[in-house]
């Protein structure tokens, strides 16, 4: 998402972004510096919150347009995803918008955002595009989602899989465009050979869909075939305990080691020391599952060959043989043998990273991705780019896009 809101600023649109909570991030963003737009947050409107803001909001949201005011509370009672939480958050995000020239919305992910972002265009009579990924798609229940898909002018999604089931909600009445995301496709950094055993890498958070626990025991399966190599396992999240449990049980905590949360710069270093890029991806029992994630397209665009799953949105980004090895989900052997195979073999490992920077660079860098983007929201009539000076000559020019 901070990599879209850039694209954006570059093409020359000026933003106002407004998000529902702080972030919780232990590592700051490093390409956050480089954000120009203001970004504020949504008062603590909790059930024990000081009310003063929202009874304003509702008073001069009634008072402006009645009949408008009244339709939109009426229809935010009869929406599927109605709570009085998520009613004083649209409230106040309308008026805050109407203060701010009533510009349109781009709203960021199909789930809570997307309920406060449509009913505060309801409120304050602006129009709303919206960007769909994958849990926020697979995880809102149907009716809600179909609402929101169809009250937009535009909706985004970043895989093939997500833009089928959202063009069938749509029914023809919005526009589901698809747009990569994409990575930054620069020359990597140096191979870093420090190691002399073989590196694989894992880059994600420590979350069950993530099948970090699988890649654990394939781990071991490695091991206990006399294999000898450094698993390296970067992010966190709750699984973190079980997966460490997990490696004491399996005897293989020498050669697992958990490096945290890290930052943009030094994820590329871990790049650059590893061999193999491994992601385990699980599709739940509840319909969670990844998209395309961003850092098995960033192992590749460095070109490390990949071992993941046949995973929808990853067999989209990954061509089986040729960037990398696919195998189904949750086989812990068929992951082990992947692994093996590129393990053994220096020359296999070379020609599959080479290919898989080829395809990256040719098919999700970033710059030809947004393409897509900048023109939906411009087709959609969400942004106007004909004349739009660049951002350092006009700092005073009318808002165009609240995010």
């Amino acid at each position: 998402m901070l990599h879209e809101l850039l694209e954006l600023e570059e093409a020359g649109v000026r933003l106002h972004v407004i998000a529902l909570r702080r972030p919780e991030e232990v590592v700051e963003h490093e390409a956050l510096s480089r954000l120009q737009a203001e970004v504020e947050y949504l008062p603590d409107l909790s059930d024990s919150a000081p009310r003063l803001a929202v009874r304003i909001a509702h008073a001069a949201l009634a008072l402006r347009r009645p009949r408008r005011y009244l339709d939109a509370l009426a229809e935010a009672i009869a929406s599927p995803d109605f709570s009085r939480p998520a009613l004083r958050r649209s409230v106040v995000l309308a008026h805050r918008l109407v203060r701010l020239g009533s510009p349109p919305l781009y709203l960021h992910f199909a789930n809570k955002p997307a309920t406060v972002g449509r009913l505060a265009a309801l409120f304050a009579g602006v129009r709303y595009g919206m960007s769909a990924h994958a849990k926020d798609i697979w995880l809102t229940p149907r009716a809600e989602l179909a609402r929101k898909v169809r009250s937009a002018e535009v909706v985004l999604t970043c895989t093939s899989d997500g833009q089928r089931y959202l063009a069938e909600l749509a029914g023809g009445r919005t526009p589901v465009v698809l747009a990569h995301h994409g990575v930054e496709a620069r020359q990597p950094l140096a191979r870093d050979r420090s190691s002399t055993l073989p590196v694989v890498l894992s880059v994600g958070r420590l979350v069950e869909k993530k099948g970090h626990a699988t890649l654990v025991r394939a781990a071991a399966l490695l091991a206990a075939r006399g294999l000898d190599f450094r698993l390296r396992i970067a992010g966190e999240g709750a699984e973190w305990p079980r997966l460490q449990r997990l490696c004491h049980e399996l005897r293989v905590g020498e050669r697992v080691t958990f490096l945290g949360p890290l930052t943009a710069s030094e994820v590329e270093s871990e790049y650059a020391r590893a061999d193999v890029f491994a992601l385990a991806c699980e599709e739940l029992s509840n319909g969670d599952r990844d998209g395309i994630p961003n850092v098995l397209l960033e192992a590749m665009a460095h070109g490390l060959p990949v071992v993941s799953t046949t995973c929808a949105g990853i067999r989209e980004a990954v061509p089986e043989g040729w960037c990398g090895l696919l195998v189904p989900q949750r086989d812990d052997a068929a992951f082990a043998d992947a692994l093996a195979a590129l393990l053994l073999d220096a020359q296999f490992r070379a020609r599959l990273g080479g290919a898989a920077r080829e395809h990256v660079v040719a098919h999700f860098d970033r710059r030809a991705c947004f393409q897509p983007v900048i023109e939906a929201l411009r087709d959609a009539g969400l942004v106007d780019l004909a004349s739009a000076p660049p951002l350092d000559e006009s700092p005073d020019r009318r808002l165009r896009l609240a995010a």
